[in-house]
């Protein structure tokens, strides 16, 4: 006999706000309580909170607006959307996911190179140093560090625009990074790989070499794909 799977928190929480979305509830353009509120109301930490607002943002619910707040959208434009992003990926999905990650994210390595603080290259530097752990650790997949480390990458470019661009996709990156990090296990050449992959975008970034960071970023996102058998690239 098969063991019931418990449900995960934040998906509790995003159910119940769907449902006070689809309800009425909360209206096209109202503004969602903040992420405190909604801790003390669901009686949880912030994490779950963050985790299903991310979710709700994915699936197209809600748009999050950078100093603002989350606000309900339209629901008449969800469905799409929720049949793409919500349960499990299908390889067409993740590939999609992938394609449109390398158009972001090879730039964004490039304006980190150019623009990243001091400050900024050390939040990249911690995730790449919490990530070597998938060397040492044969269970780690490093899921947290990974997407800590492209965040951090984001983060450093100052483009408001491409942040928020990230901030949405969390949800969907976040199980596309489980999905591919996952097919490592058990093999440490290939964990090695994936680490000097991002070992050599962060020094690239280090260095403000901005033509080395587009590059590494690119021979990431294309060796991830054609790991995955993505024939398009």
């Amino acid at each position: 006999m098969n063991p019931f799977k418990k449900e995960k928190l934040s998906d509790v929480i995003f159910s119940q706000l769907e449902k006070m979305i689809k309800t009425g509830e909360y209206v096209e353009g109202q503004k969602l309580p903040s992420e405190n509120e909604l801790a003390k109301y669901f009686d949880v930490s912030r994490v779950p909170i963050r985790e299903a607002i991310s979710k709700l943002v994915s699936v197209g619910y809600v748009e999050s607006m950078q100093g603002k707040g989350s606000f309900v959208k339209r629901l008449d434009a969800t469905d799409e959307f929720k049949a793409y992003t919500y349960g499990e990926f299908s390889k067409k999905e993740l590939f999609d996911l992938l394609e449109m990650r390398a158009l972001l994210e090879v730039e964004a390595a490039g304006f980190s190179a150019e623009r990243r603080t001091q400050e900024a290259l050390l939040d990249i530097e911690q995730a790449l140093k919490d990530f070597e752990e998938i060397k040492s650790n044969e269970y780690s997949i490093g899921l947290k560090a990974d997407y800590n480390f492209h965040q951090a990458i984001i983060q450093s470019t100052g483009n408001n625009y491409m942040i928020q661009t990230f901030q949405n996709l969390e949800y969907v990156h976040r199980n596309a990074l489980e999905y591919s990090l996952q097919l490592n296990l058990g093999k440490p050449r290939k964990r090695e790989e994936v680490y000097s992959e991002h070992e050599r975008i962060f020094l690239a970034i280090k260095s403000q070499d901005t033509a080395a960071a587009r590059e590494a970023m690119r021979i990431h996102l294309v060796n991830m794909r054609r790991k995955l058998g993505d024939d398009r690239v």
